[in-house]
């Protein structure tokens, strides 16, 4: 049988075991819910069901198959190693939740019945006693009326916890249902897809990351400095056991993980046994990676495709102006600024939800969060043009300002400067002016290498 080893991957079985295994077994993937699935025509061994156990794999006794929660490069070669292939799955999600859905309803039905009859064999019980019958104590019936009393008692008990329990199945049922519905859902697949373009820009990233150290570790030039300084920027840990790297006894004789730069400044290894390190590490990552890339993108396609076919969002169909409104937890607000994305509308700005209570205060919508839109009529979207336009940010130099220049702002970090406006009064028009904050206090500031820009008179 295929077994993981202890770093995930599999060890590839032998040709007649593999003959075997796709005459056994059959392996699907869903790209509604990212999992992967295998089916098998007997029961499975202790040994395959260890395997699948250490891989994630999870039994799921009503469909008779092993199930992963997500897909993973591991996974996938494990069910190849079994089925020789992957297929797509049959059933959509949709379909499993309507039988996940039946299930529950069987469930409840039974639950319900076997309440029917505990009450049932409540009330044959109940029936035998005169109403208002009191317990006779010292009398030779005191033993066998409470006993009776007690079965009483706990049959209603029993009655009551199974019309618990069929209730509880009920909700299940109809949970199962909505959730189906809700994962397809236009705003909820759109935020699918936005997290899936960020595991895909991570991925790209980690290639382009080794790409890099690799083109340096390769370098003709490479010494013990230029090994150090790479080395110092490129994280690699490993173990570097006495047997393999033999070191006099006045060197450090720890064998645990450590990185490569500590290695290189102990003297326990050379530039070209980091070199040989580095790069099959890099390989690895570039070729993991790639697989991860090519699954996200496939998801994507597939993510989009369904998204259109169902309409897509609101921003994707409507023409969005500012001076609109757009429909949001029930309530219409007026976009104040429109903010796009490589193109395309990626958020809104629009004042507060009213149940929120704050005046003259603004929030960024995303377009995910928006149900409808209504189109400006000519004045409106004029008023908005005027609104949305930002006053001047004022640069002159005041009374206790802060002189700096343009590279010295840039260098401060957000949280300790702002850009802070003020509404226009009788004397001036409204403007902006630039903070920062020094020695726990915050001061105005003025940029020396930039152009002077006084107050705006009304």
């Amino acid at each position: 049988m295929s077994q993981l080893n202890v770093q995930g991957a599999t060890t590839k079985p032998t040709n007649a075991s593999s003959e075997i295994h796709r005459q056994e077994y059959r392996a699907t993937y869903s790209p509604d819910d990212n999992k992967l699935r295998l089916y098998a025509l007997h029961r499975f061994d202790a040994e395959t069901y260890a395997t699948l156990r250490k891989a994630g794999f999870i039994w799921a006794p009503k469909q008779e198959l092993f199930v992963a929660p997500a897909w993973t490069p591991g996974r996938e070669d494990l069910l190849v190693s079994f089925a020789g292939d992957i297929e797509d799955e049959d059933s959509t999600l949709f379909d499993r939740q309507e039988e996940r859905a039946e299930r529950f309803s069987v469930y409840r039905d039974k639950r319900a019945a076997e309440s029917d009859q505990a009450l049932t064999a409540v009330d044959a019980l109940a029936s035998a006693i005169p109403l208002g019958q009191p317990i006779l104590v010292g009398h030779h019936s005191e033993r066998s009326a409470r006993s009776h009393a007690k079965k009483i008692e706990k049959g209603m008990e029993r009655a009551v916890m199974l019309f618990d329990r069929s209730e509880y199945w009920q909700l299940r049922a109809t949970a199962s249902i909505r959730h189906a519905r809700y994962k397809e859902r236009s705003d909820v697949r759109y935020r699918r897809i936005k997290k899936i373009e960020v595991d895909l820009r991570k991925s790209e990233k980690a290639i382009a990351e080794s790409e890099k150290f690799m083109t340096l570790w390769r370098s003709d030039n490479l010494d013990l400095n230029m090994a150090k300084v790479i080395s110092n920027h490129d994280h690699i840990s490993c173990c570097f056991t006495l047997d393999k790297y033999p070191r006099s006894p006045d060197k450090s004789q720890y064998e645990g993980a450590r990185s490569l730069w500590s290695a290189l400044e102990d003297e326990i290894i050379t530039a070209e046994q980091a070199r040989a390190i580095a790069i099959p590490c890099h390989e690895r990552t570039i070729s993991r990676c790639q697989r991860w890339t090519a699954h996200y993108r496939n998801r994507l396609s597939y993510e989009r495709a369904m998204l259109a076919e169902n309409g897509g969002v609101v921003t994707q169909t409507r023409d969005f102006q500012p001076g609109g409104k757009v429909l949001s937890r029930g309530e219409w607000l007026t976009i104040i600024r429109i903010n796009k994305s490589r193109g395309e509308v990626s958020s809104v700005v629009t004042p507060w939800y009213s149940f929120y209570d704050r005046d003259n205060r603004t929030m960024k919508l995303t377009v995910d969060r928006i149900e409808d839109y209504k189109a400006p009529a000519a004045e409106e979207a004029e008023a908005a043009k005027k609104t949305a336009k930002r006053p001047p940010i004022v640069n002159y130099a005041g009374e206790g300002f802060i002189s700096m220049t343009k590279a010295e702002w840039a260098k401060i970090h957000r949280d300790y400067k702002a850009v802070r406006a003020v509404a226009a009064t009788d004397s001036h028009g409204a403007y902006r002016f630039r903070r920062v904050m020094r020695d726990y206090s915050l001061s105005d500031v003025y940029i020396s290498d930039m152009k002077t820009v006084e107050i705006p008179a009304l």
